[in-house]
């Protein structure tokens, strides 16, 4: 990884910042008006084999154009691939700053999300997914400047016929420019994804390497299958002729029998007839069986089972395809991770590294797919706080990647707890800011009641103190309301009693007071 960051960190001042490398090359227009073959017209296994092996030797054009072809040509190669990639292109994306990040790298951060708001991430992702079948692809990066700033417009897909593998270096893809090794692609240039759908060198890793066999012995079932049909699906007709009959007259009959097997009419000299034969009775039992082998095949190639893709048996459980879309899932979650992993080496890299001089690959914006379930959110939700209870000292920022939700930047406005009706502490709190806050009463018999109010202002202050503790621990209004009724026999209340009796007299005078001077 250190190896990619220094290529950049030496080539701040690319080409690529000023033109795309396909563009304006002579010695690359050549590859821009080439015609496209067709590998698969007429594939027989011999062929197939030696297409296979010409990539593993460099020349990757012809395997890369059987790929399309079968694309092209397979509905069940086509759905499901395109089933996968757009499992991933249609997850939330996000880009976020790196851990203890720097003013810079929050500015580069934000700036890249400005970039890619103005993107087709859902086309960048399929793009990036034509990599499943192919093992690779590459698309190519235009960089404009506005305000002082460079930015990148779409990347833009490139055809795999475009490119070879250097000589010497089977994990090298180069440009096809008429050289022996190729053009070698320019740095901060291209987006070039390599995705590991299997292990092993660049011309062996994609997954159209595993179609291409059940896609040849489809073909040769379906194309049997068509023939028995044609053959024994038609009665067969026989013509006969007079001894005597001319060859006209014969080849007359000939072209009156084959006419009747397509248009059911025709017309034959007097003296000639034609009798229908029964249909032979062939079976195609062994070509539906071959070809429904091949599509399972490719299904649990390419989305891991067959009843995701609907290819398999009729009796076949709901529990079971549950168990199918699980294991879709997780293949759809390698796919977003490699996906997010060019992202950030590609894109965001080089837009930090121009704009903000961020060279290192860990300190660059990194980019999210959100593969989070909601019912992933409610089973964290459910087991966090009873982890944490039995004393789990639990990492926020793991909370946080588990569940896929970010961390809120600077003074961002975050969810908060309200709490319920039934939580004490709505009065917890308020209760022990009261205890410290008691002011003598003012009324109109001001000294008689100053001068009760401080000879019972500790033992009420002592009284209050003792209920505040003993609902301390307490979860529930009715806990507090069961713990202050068992504590109330041990509450020594009798002087306050008395204190009461006299405070009540005090009130009595305080009002006759009150009302003979109104």
């Amino acid at each position: 990884m250190a190896r990619k960051s220094n290529r950049y960190k030496k080539n701040r001042g690319s080409k690529a910042l000023s033109k795309q490398q396909t563009q304006n090359d002579a010695r690359l227009n050549f590859i821009q008006r080439e015609m496209a073959e067709h590998p698969s017209r007429g594939l027989t296994p011999a062929r197939l084999h030696t297409i296979l092996e010409a990539a593993e030797q460099g020349d990757l054009k012809s395997q890369h154009e059987l790929f399309l072809d079968m694309e092209e040509k397979d509905p069940q190669i086509f759905a499901d691939l395109s089933r996968r990639r757009s499992a991933s292109a249609e997850l939330e994306w996000q880009i976020v700053p790196p851990e203890n990040a720097t003013p810079a790298e929050k500015a580069a951060s934000a700036f890249a999300n400005e970039v890619f708001a103005s993107l087709s991430v859902e086309d960048l992702i399929i793009d990036l997914g034509d990599a499943i079948g192919h093992g690779w692809v590459n698309l190519e990066l235009p960089w404009y400047q506005r305000e002082g700033r460079w930015l990148i417009g779409q990347p833009e897909h490139r055809p795999h016929s475009w490119f070879q593998l250097h000589s010497e270096q089977q994990d090298v893809i180069t440009l096809r420019d008429m050289t022996a090794n190729g053009a070698e692609l320019w740095p901060m240039g291209w987006v070039q994804h390599r995705h590991s759908a299997k292990s092993g060198y660049v011309a062996r890793m994609g997954l159209h390497r595993v179609l291409a066999w059940p896609y040849l012995f489809q073909n040769y079932a379906v194309g049997d299958l068509a023939e028995l049909l044609e053959i024994y699906g038609i009665p067969a007709r026989l013509g006969k002729y007079p001894r005597n009959a001319t060859d006209n007259e014969k080849a007359t009959l000939l072209r009156a029998v084959t006419s009747l097997g397509h248009s059911a009419a025709g017309i034959i000299p007097e003296g000639m007839a034609i009798d229908f034969l029964e249909a032979a009775d062939g079976k195609p039992d062994m070509f539906e069986s071959m070809i429904a082998w091949c599509e399972r095949s490719k299904a649990k190639a390419i989305l891991g089972s067959t009843l995701v893709s609907g290819t398999g048996e009729g009796t076949n459980t709901n529990a079971l395809g549950k168990i199918h879309e699980r294991g879709f899932d997780s293949i759809v979650r390698s796919d977003a991770r490699q996906f997010a992993t060019t992202i950030r080496r590609d894109i965001l890299l080089p837009l930090a590294m121009v704009n903000f001089g961020i060279t290192e690959i860990n300190r660059a914006p990194r980019f999210f797919l959100d593969v989070t379930e909601t019912e992933d959110l409610k089973t964290m939700s459910e087991a966090l706080p009873n982890l944490v209870g039995m004393g789990m000292q639990i990492p926020t920022w793991w909370a946080h990647e588990k569940t896929g939700i970010p961390k809120p930047q600077d003074n961002e406005p975050v969810l908060q707890m309200v709490p319920e009706a039934g939580d004490l502490t709505l009065f917890k709190a308020p209760l022990k800011a009261a205890l410290s806050q008691i002011k003598p009463v003012v009324n109109p018999v001001e000294a008689y009641v100053q001068q009760w109010h401080n000879e019972n202002n500790d033992h009420i202050q002592s009284l209050l103190e003792g209920v505040a503790s003993a609902i301390e621990g307490a979860a529930s209004l009715e806990e507090a309301q069961a713990i202050i009724e068992a504590a109330f026999s041990e509450l020594d209340v009798q002087p306050l009693a008395e204190s009461l009796g006299v405070g009540l007299e005090a009130a009595h005078l305080a009002g006759r007071f009150g009302v003979e001077q109104d």
